[in-house]
C-alpha cells in the first residue's frame, strides 16, 4: 500500500514538473517572438529615404540608423530650407530617437550653415507602408510645422 502511495505522489510531482517546464518554455517563446517583432519594427525606418517638402517643392533626404544602444540617428538635407531664410545651407540631425508605439520621434535639429543659427523642433516618422514614411514635424510648443512623405531608396 506504501509503495503504491510513493507510486502516485511520484507520478503526480512528475506531472507537474513537466507542466512547469512546458509553461516556462512558452512564456520564453512568446517572449522572443515579441522581441523579434518589435526589432522588426524598429528596423523598418532604418533606410535612406527621398521626397518632396510640399512647402517649397524642395527634394528632401533623411538617412536613418539604429545606434547600439537601440536608439535611431538621422541625418538629412533639403534643397531649401525655409527656416534658414530659405538657403540650401543647412544640415537636420535628430540623435536618440526612440519608438514610441508604432512611431519613431525625436528633436529635429536643423544647423543653419549660412548664419550658424539652429531650430529645434520635433519629429515622428509613421510607417504608411513597407517603403513609405511620413515625417511630421512641428514646434516645441506642439504647432504644426509640416509634413514630408519619404520613399526609402536603399534597401535598408
Amino acid at each position: 500500500m506504501r509503495y503504491r502511495l510513493v507510486i502516485i505522489v511520484s507520478a503526480v510531482l512528475s506531472v507537474a514538473l513537466v507542466g512547469s517546464a512546458v509553461l516556462v518554455a512558452q512564456s520564453a517563446n512568446a517572449l522572443s517572438e515579441h522581441q523579434a517583432r518589435k526589432a522588426w519594427n524598429a528596423r523598418q525606418f532604418v533606410g535612406y529615404w527621398m521626397g518632396i517638402d510640399p512647402l517649397d517643392g524642395g527634394d528632401s533626404r533623411r538617412g536613418i540608423t539604429r545606434n547600439d544602444d537601440g536608439t535611431f540617428s538621422m541625418i538629412g538635407r533639403d534643397t531649401v530650407f525655409s527656416l534658414c531664410d530659405d538657403t540650401d545651407r543647412a544640415v537636420i540631425t535628430l540623435s536618440d530617437g526612440i519608438v514610441v508605439g508604432s512611431a519613431l520621434v525625436g528633436d529635429l535639429v536643423i544647423s543653419c550653415l549660412n548664419d550658424g543659427s539652429t531650430v529645434t523642433l520635433n519629429a515622428r516618422y509613421d510607417v504608411l507602408d513597407r517603403n513609405i514614411v511620413s515625417e511630421t514635424v512641428t514646434s516645441q510648443e506642439g504647432e504644426f510645422v509640416d509634413e514630408i512623405i519619404f520613399h526609402r531608396v536603399s534597401d535598408r
